[in-house]
């Protein structure tokens, strides 16, 4: 029943201009309602200063995409003990099916112990299955505070080696925000890293899309990426 009132409340709260948005931007995803992640969040809430242990463990299946976004928002600031949040996450990350699931729960984690969670990520970051190798490299930014991580954070991206499209583009997203804040030391990284063209090439794409990259580190970044050859697009991974 408490599920059903949660699948309730999101068809109240769906967008017909919102879902057909949605669609084009996660391909493949068709049981998306088009609830905007602000209401999400709210009824994420509502769930959490309930039964949320209740909601969480009832059996019934996620019918829609919100529903599993929800939980994963309530499984990353409910108020539990830090082995239970892990072990909970561990359950979640097989049901992460798309980038907007998994970008948007990664960020809603309170990441205070940040030695845990680093230990917590590696088996991600060493997976070769696509999502899950995602949930490593995008945690692994969020874990990212600065100079004295950078060195960790960029072999650890660096030696990821799911192949499949949506792990790939984890990767050099999470290399691109490196770089933004530190340039020199990423470019430089980049040339020895030994990566894989594409997803080279797509790092500096996105560092080059990013206003915080200027002056003589933009012409630079562009250099480098017209010497890449382009390659072909890594494959999203089914089943």
């Amino acid at each position: 029943m408490i599920r059903q009132v949660t699948a309730e409340r999101l068809q109240q709260a769906q967008d017909a201009g919102y879902q057909a948005f949605q669609k084009r931007l996660i391909p493949g995803k068709e049981n998306i309602l088009g609830v905007r992640m602000p209401v999400l969040r709210k009824l994420a809430q509502e769930i959490v200063r309930g039964d949320w242990r209740a909601w969480l463990d009832d059996p019934t299946p996620d019918t829609w995409y919100e529903e599993t976004m929800i939980r994963g928002i309530v499984i990353a600031t409910a108020p539990m003990e830090q082995h239970e949040r892990f072990a909970r996450t561990a359950d979640f990350v097989p049901r992460i099916d798309n980038w907007a699931v998994c970008d948007g729960v990664c960020a809603s984690f309170d990441l205070t112990d940040r030695a845990a969670w680093w230990d917590f990520i590696q088996p991600y970051l060493h997976s070769m299955e696509e999502f899950p190798a995602r949930f490593g490299a995008v945690m692994a930014l969020e874990l990212f505070e600065g100079q004295g991580d950078l060195q960790r954070t960029l072999e650890a991206l660096a030696g990821v080696p799911a192949q499949g499209y949506n792990a790939r583009m984890g990767v050099a997203w999470a290399l691109s925000m490196c770089g933004v804040r530190f340039p020199k030391q990423t470019l430089d990284f980049l040339e020895q890293s030994g990566l894989d063209t594409w997803t080279h090439r797509k790092t500096l794409q996105k560092m080059l899309e990013s206003r915080r990259l200027t002056g003589d580190f933009r012409v630079v970044t562009q250099q480098s990426r017209n010497k890449l050859k382009s390659t072909e697009k890594p494959k999203r991974q089914t089943g």
